[in-house]
């Protein structure tokens, strides 16, 4: 009998462990997984926030907003996005859109004219820092060979971008 009772608290416990397990499995699947970082080398010194994001086709997208520091140059940053290889091909024809307040604000391509890499896309956010505001929520409107699609920026990855823009290194 009392290896029974014991038999039973132990599947209890199993059973509890897997319906909690379930849950932040379920409530993470919808949560945005994103990383700040510094990096250096004997060029320059680099701030960067990473995030991996779903657009409103579920295809999804590394994007990473960075801050770079050049060694006697002023700073730049820009905002990456990758998608998936095969599945999109950026339009490098037309800039980034980012929507704010019910207003476009275009992000001016970068990317460099021999970059091969159809499914990588890299913008100039320095200019338009002065025309959002913190609190802001942001989407961007990537233009693709296929159409244009959006991405949702969390609150929490708008906050980071900010963190990241007004950083600067310990010289």
């Amino acid at each position: 009998m009392e290896n029974g009772g014991l038999f039973v608290e132990n599947l209890t416990g199993l059973w509890k462990s897997c319906v909690l397990a379930t849950l932040i499995w379920a409530i993470g699947a919808n949560i945005a997984i994103a990383s700040v970082h510094t990096y250096s080398d004997s060029t320059s010194m680099l701030y960067r926030s990473l995030s991996k994001l779903q657009d409103d086709s579920d295809r999804a997208w590394q994007v990473v907003f960075y801050k770079r520091f050049p060694l006697g140059q002023s700073d730049s940053i820009h905002l990456r996005l990758v998608g998936f290889p095969g599945l999109v091909t950026l339009d490098h024809n037309q800039p980034l859109e980012i929507e704010a307040n019910r207003s476009l604000f275009p992000a001016e391509d970068v990317t460099p004219k021999d970059f091969s890499i159809a499914h990588v896309g890299e913008y100039d956010f320095k200019p338009l820092l002065n025309r959002l505001d913190t609190d802001t929520k942001l989407t961007l409107i990537l233009h693709l060979d296929s159409g244009e699609t959006r991405l949702e920026i969390p609150t929490e990855t708008t906050l980071e971008w900010w963190r990241v823009a007004s950083w600067q290194p310990d010289r």
